[in-house]
Parts: C-alpha cells; sequence; structure tokens
C-alpha cells in the first residue's frame, strides 16, 4: 500500500535569472562608482592670500613660456602677472610674492599658479 511501482522524480528547477542575479550587484556599483569618480573635479576654491619668496625665472619655449617663481623649498607656482608688471620684471630676479593660490594647467598638466597681488623684488 505505501509503496508505487513508479518511482517520484522531482525536478529541481532553476530560477532563470540566477546566473544573471549573481552579476547585478557588481556591475550596478560599478557603474554607480564610475558616475561618481567622473564627477570628481581638480579645480580648487582660491585659498587665503600667501607670501613666499624665490627665484624668478622665464621656463618654456616660446609662445608656452611662462614667468615661475621657485622658492627654497623647491616649489613651483607660476606667476599670473598683469601685462605692465611682466614688462616691468627683469628676469632672474630673487623676489617676495604675495598672491593667491589656485590649480590650473601648464603643457596639459595641472600645475599651481599664484594671481599676483604684490611682488616686490630683493635687492
Amino acid at each position: 500500500m505505501g509503496f508505487s511501482a513508479i518511482p517520484l522524480v522531482t525536478c529541481q528547477s532553476r530560477p532563470v535569472f540566477t546566473g544573471i542575479r549573481r552579476y547585478v550587484l557588481p556591475v550596478a556599483l560599478m557603474i554607480l562608482l564610475t558616475g561618481l569618480s567622473g564627477c570628481a573635479s581638480t579645480a580648487t576654491m582660491e585659498s587665503d592670500v600667501i607670501t613666499v619668496t624665490g627665484d624668478i625665472t622665464v621656463r618654456g619655449n616660446v609662445p608656452f613660456h611662462e614667468v615661475v617663481l621657485i622658492t627654497d623649498d623647491n616649489n613651483w607656482y607660476i606667476l599670473e602677472l598683469t601685462e605692465q608688471d611682466r614688462q616691468a620684471l627683469v628676469t632672474p630676479a630673487r623676489a617676495e610674492v604675495t598672491g593667491v593660490i589656485r590649480l590650473g594647467e601648464w603643457n596639459g598638466r595641472p600645475f599651481t599658479r599664484m594671481v599676483v597681488r604684490e611682488l616686490i623684488a630683493e635687492r
């Protein structure tokens, strides 16, 4: 009575999307992180006014030359001077420069720029 001549075969069915489900979370995280990293910026807010002392020289080749301040600690700043200050400047020179630091670029690479507010040449 309790036994049957026909064996019962059970079929374990797997959901159709089981293979896809394990890839959904990693792919979603990758897309999210890629999107967030695309929003990153190298631009900085203008900082406080600073004063540094160093040697001013002209670096680069025409038409890509820039006036550069090199400090004793080997920090380089591209000086953004007015045309009048640039023409009056005799390089190389040692000077104390006061200005605002911002991130810019030089020859396609990030570089620190200083918007000059005051330049005092040492004698």
